[in-house]
């Protein structure tokens, strides 16, 4: 008879960014990069998207919402998929 030892695996947080579009929603991440011209990353800047800045994603789809800070941000899907963020553990907000 050959034994079966259960091991505990606890998922190990990632740190390789992500789309925007893949985070789940509740998530919460941190920006890391963002693929869109100039001008496009100038007004995500001025709305609150920073580098770095915390963020959590409240809806997914068309228009993505973000909350940054105390304010919600809606964001059309094709701008959301050029958006890298790396997702934070659960209860890091």
């Amino acid at each position: 008879m050959i034994g079966f030892c259960k091991v505990a695996v606890t998922p190990v947080p990632t740190t390789v960014p992500i789309s925007l579009t893949e985070l789940a929603v509740g998530a919460v991440a941190r920006l890391h990069e963002v693929c869109l011209d100039p001008e496009a990353c100038h007004q995500l800047r001025s709305l609150g998207l920073t580098t770095s800045s915390q963020l959590r994603l409240c809806k997914k789809g068309e228009p993505c919402i973000v909350q940054v800070r105390s304010v919600r941000i809606g964001i059309s899907g094709a701008v959301a998929r050029r958006i890298l963020v790396v997702p934070l553990p659960a209860g890091a907000s």
